[in-house]
Order: C-alpha cells, then sequence, then structure tokens
C-alpha cells in the first residue's frame, strides 16, 4: 500500500507542478504579448503621425499655390490615435506640430496675400515641429537612438542664417532634439 501512497503523491506533485508551470507560462506570455501589442499600436500611431503631417504640409502648399481645400481628417484620425496610445512626451510632440499647423494655415487655406517669403517661414516652423516630434518619438522608443537633423520629405537643409519663426516655438532644453 504504502507504494501506491509514492506513486500517487509523485504523479499529482508531478501533475500540480506542471499546472503550475503552464499557468505561470501562459501568464507571461499574455503579459509579453500585450506589451508587443501596444508598442506595435504606438510605432503605427507614430507613423502616422509623420505620414499626415509629410501629408498636410504638402497640401498646405498645393493650396497656397493652387487653391486647392486642405482635407484634414486623416491628420485628425492620426492625432486621435496617438492621444489613445501614445507617450505622454510623445502626444506633447504631436500637440506641437498641430499648434505649428493652426498657426500657419490661415493665410495659407484662405488665400490672404501669403508670398513665398511667408511660405518659406511657415514651412520652416511645421518642419521644425515635424522634425522635434520624430526625435521624440525616436527617444522614447530607443533612448540610444541618434537625433536626426532633417525631415523626410522636406526642403534640404537651408544653408542661409536662419529666419525669425511664425507661430508657437517649441521650448527648448529637456527634449531629445535640443542641442
Amino acid at each position: 500500500m504504502s507504494m501506491d501512497w509514492a506513486t500517487t503523491v509523485t504523479t499529482v506533485g508531478g501533475v500540480a507542478a506542471t499546472l503550475i508551470g503552464v499557468v505561470a507560462g501562459s501568464l507571461l506570455t499574455s503579459r509579453s504579448d500585450r506589451t508587443h501589442w501596444a508598442r506595435d499600436q504606438q510605432i503605427a500611431a507614430c507613423s502616422a503621425i509623420v505620414a499626415e503631417s509629410t501629408r498636410v504640409q504638402l497640401a498646405l502648399h498645393r493650396a497656397w499655390r493652387h487653391g486647392d481645400a486642405v482635407d484634414w481628417v486623416q491628420w485628425n484620425v492620426a492625432l486621435g490615435t496617438v492621444w489613445l496610445v501614445g507617450d505622454p512626451a510623445v502626444v506633447q510632440a504631436a500637440a506641437r506640430v498641430d499648434e505649428v499647423f493652426w498657426a500657419c494655415s490661415d493665410p495659407f487655406v484662405r488665400g490672404t496675400g501669403a508670398d513665398a517669403h511667408e511660405w518659406d517661414e511657415a514651412r520652416d516652423r511645421m518642419e521644425e515641429a515635424r522634425l522635434h516630434f520624430i526625435n521624440t518619438a525616436r527617444h522614447f522608443f530607443d533612448g540610444q537612438r541618434t537625433r536626426l537633423t532633417q525631415v523626410p520629405v522636406g526642403r534640404p537643409p537651408d544653408r542661409r542664417a536662419p529666419r525669425p519663426a511664425v507661430g508657437p516655438r517649441p521650448e527648448p532644453g529637456g527634449t531629445p532634439d535640443a542641442a
């Protein structure tokens, strides 16, 4: 009888250890999957901000040059998405891009006599805000990344002296793209 009891205890102990291992593994895998899902969503949201900010900037240029309407819907969707899944620093950087768009867009959308110099100033402000967003997102995902100095689908770096800015400026210092 003692042999049967020992076999039963050993079997039950083995089954219990296996079940505990499966449950622990399941919990760890579930947590890892949620972390990966959240990171993927954040990357997708940041990518949408970069793509839509480029599209809006080009649309503002077309509005200024040709009187075309600017479609803000996808930009607003991208902003809403980053607000849902983004880190507070990334959300703040996206808000800065939106503020610059608002500050710079009126003369070009309304056709109120903006000239090439005004467009250059507004473009510089938009690209500065977009670059700040990109560097903030890069810093969030990997703090070791080198900061970028040029936006995608932007004009080549200006070799002339910097011009005064149009619209609200990001606060200097403490940001990933601060010198």
